[in-house]
């Protein structure tokens, strides 16, 4: 209650906005234990036209492409998987072509796991276990 945070759960990307507005007041660190990682899918459904799946993949191939996906990495400041982007990001933002968050060293990257989905039942106690420890 006192308005001082030692500890949040977040996303990497939105951490780094939150430092660059708040004159780096805030840092986002993986544990030594390890973290989370996480993705975002680019799904063509089952049922689209051949034109609307030929679209869908010159979509997909579009953000696949080193310059464009170090673009969208230097915006959102997430882990970029792209090959070639790193190289791209040197040529628009050199700052960030070296941050392991957005480019993890080997090192960096055997200390983060995919997050599995939960059951239902863990679901539910996770809930309720957030919940309690914000104060609710």
């Amino acid at each position: 209650t006192s308005g001082d945070a030692t500890a949040v759960i977040g996303w990497s990307g939105d951490m780094f906005i939150l430092a660059s507005e708040n004159e780096g007041k805030f840092d986002f660190a993986i544990p030594e234990s390890g973290g989370t990682i996480s993705g975002d899918n680019l799904m063509i459904p089952s049922t689209a036209s051949p034109a609307g799946k030929a679209n869908g993949e010159k979509l997909i191939n579009y953000y696949f492409d080193p310059a464009v996906a170090a673009e969208v990495a230097a915006y959102v400041n997430y882990v970029c998987p792209v090959k070639g982007a790193q190289a791209e990001m040197e040529k628009i933002a050199p700052e960030l072509a070296t941050s392991e968050y957005i480019f993890p060293t080997e090192k960096t990257a055997s200390r983060l796991k995919v997050f599995r989905s939960l059951t239902p039942d863990e679901e539910t106690k996770w809930a309720e276990a957030f919940q309690k420890a914000q104060g609710n």
